[in-house]
């Protein structure tokens, strides 16, 4: 239960943080100068939650290292395939 309420929480937190985004993009009217603050915003969220196991930057993390690792087993299966051949 208590994993579920954190979970809401921080979702409501990211929401609050995207709203608050739109809000000063909105403020500004300026898209030149509104989007470089909301992409300084949601960086700065991911920031913030870089120590969570459930946040953005481990989901980022893990993607990361999965796409290397996959590199990895199609160098090997290339090499396999050259000495068959």
């Amino acid at each position: 239960m208590k994993k579920q309420l954190l979970i809401l929480f921080k979702s409501l937190g990211f929401i609050v943080c995207i709203l608050i985004g739109f809000i000063a993009i909105s403020l500004l009217y300026d898209f030149v100068a509104g989007l470089p603050l909301f992409i300084a915003l949601i960086c700065f969220y991911i920031w913030l939650t870089k120590d969570d196991k459930d946040g953005l930057y481990r989901l980022f993390k893990d993607t990361h290292q999965s796409n290397l690792d996959d590199i990895e087993r199609q160098e090997l299966e290339e090499q396999e395939a050259e000495v068959i051949q």
